[in-house]
């Protein structure tokens, strides 16, 4: 994403479940279908532990504190909700159900920001950090082999322009430009 894409999404994401949201993005590569989906259950606050789609992962500082925001919004706006999901809405409280991706689309999409974009782009930048490697990739955020090397392929491609190295169709390094 360019500079003036995540300035964007910092203005645009202005209350707690917005921000919620983009930062589950942003950090753990959360696809909308797995936000909508996580439950009070998956988190482990003392601990700082969140499962996003069956996938346990460390819980950093800032999903922890968006995290907090939005509970403590939530816990005033709808205390007596029956509802498990941490994502919520006045017509999702009465129930039991996650919210709708209409609400994701609502809060965020109709106004430019595209969550498989930072998904993609966290995943991207972790490739760029640690070489490469499909691997760490697949195991970090929970990623069929085939799109963790991918994302790899497109690291590796990134980091080999950046030297001048090119590589074939099989990745074998084939020369200096």
């Amino acid at each position: 994403m360019t500079d003036a894409e995540v300035l964007a999404v910092e203005r645009i994401a202005a209350t707690p479940a917005q921000r919620l949201i983009v930062a589950l993005a942003a950090v753990h590569a959360a696809r909308a279908a797995a936000i909508r989906r996580l439950t009070l259950d998956d988190l482990d606050l003392p601990n700082r532990r969140i499962t996003i789609a069956g996938h346990a992962q460390r819980l950093g500082e800032l999903s922890h504190q968006t995290l907090l925001a939005w509970l403590a919004q939530r816990r005033v706006t709808w205390p007596k909700t029956p509802n498990r999901h941490v994502l919520i809405n006045a017509k999702t409280a009465l129930g039991t159900g996650p919210v709708s991706a209409e609400y994701l689309k609502r809060h965020l999409l109709h106004q430019g920001v595209y969550l498989e974009r930072i998904r993609g782009d966290r995943v991207l930048h972790e490739a760029l950090t640690v070489g490469a490697d499909p691997l760490h990739l697949a195991l970090v955020f929970n990623l069929s082999h085939t799109a963790a090397s991918r994302y790899a392929t497109i690291a590796q491609n990134l980091l080999d322009d950046q030297t001048g190295v090119r590589r074939d169709a099989v990745g074998r390094e084939s020369g200096r430009s």
